[in-house]
């Protein structure tokens, strides 16, 4: 497969129904959106870019955005015909909670929630950012090529709709360093928010610093929270984070969220272990 430009993209959208506080979009996968673990799967960025989409296609009565996302995949989300329903559950002018549902045919595989928040240019003075890690380093100037991990065999569809310069701790435990960049949009024919983009490659949190012997072992993330404190202001999303692993089959990896400028967000994955 090539490597994805902006003409390519994840999915298209073939179909829209708008009711009241809902709407039902009919959506078609491309290659692009395959993932590491089953060919016949997504990868997690591209389901969460999709809830991501979705959320943002939704009316508010003020400026909002997004602030916060759950994601649970009940399991692995396939390259088929999806549709996915999302509606408000909360309105309100400050605060807005919404729920994304991907279907299957009848068969819910991904429920994700998200919180909008009322934008205001009033407290300007209350900002206090915070300068990304000096471990993390500036975005990339030059892309090298992309290795993948032993024990996978192949280069997912969706990370060659990527920019992917991963760093590799050396044990478990040790942080580790990623920046990313989606090079494809997410729905074909349409501008890819920043928050959207964020969303696509934030997932490539679950692999940040989990050292492992893939060729005996698997390291699938069910699940992805994301809060956003900031929307990113550049197409390069940095991640530096750390992960850890329980005796009993269960991992976390936790990750600070980075643009060009500093850090906007937290992310944190649960992992399901497992061996091959």
């Amino acid at each position: 497969m090539k490597k994805a430009g902006n003409d390519d993209a994840l999915f298209e959208r073939k179909g829209t129904e708008t009711r009241d506080d809902a709407e039902t979009l009919e959506i078609h996968c491309t290659p692009y959106a395959g993932g590491p673990w089953n060919p016949v799967h997504q990868h997690g960025g591209a389901v969460s870019a999709l809830v991501a989409y979705a959320v943002d296609r939704m009316p508010s009565p003020v400026p909002m955005r997004l602030a916060r996302f759950s994601v649970d995949m009940f399991r692995g989300v396939p390259l088929t015909p999806l549709r996915v329903e999302t509606r408000i559950i909360r309105g309100g002018r400050r605060i807005q909670g919404l729920e994304t549902t991907i279907y299957d045919g009848d068969t819910p595989v991904t429920r994700a929630t998200a919180l909008r928040v009322r934008t205001t240019d009033a407290l300007t003075e209350l900002e206090a950012p915070i300068d990304s890690a000096e471990d993390l380093g500036a975005p990339p100037e030059v892309v090298p090529e992309f290795e993948m991990r032993s024990g996978f065999g192949r280069i997912p569809p969706f990370v060659m709709a990527c920019d992917l310069v991963p760093g590799h701790a050396a044990v478990c435990g040790e942080p580790s360093s990623t920046w990313a960049r989606l090079r494809a949009r997410v729905v074909a024919g349409e501008e890819t928010t920043p928050v959207v983009g964020l969303a696509a490659v934030v997932d490539f949190a679950s692999g940040t610093g989990n050292a492992m012997d893939y060729e005996r072992y698997t390291s699938i993330n069910p699940d992805l929270s994301v809060h956003i404190v900031r929307e990113p202001c550049s197409d390069w999303i940095g991640l530096r984070g750390v992960t850890t692993r329980s005796a009993d089959g269960i991992g976390l990896s936790s990750a600070t969220i980075n643009d060009a400028e500093g850090v906007i967000g937290r992310a944190n994955a649960t992992l399901l272990l497992d061996r091959r």
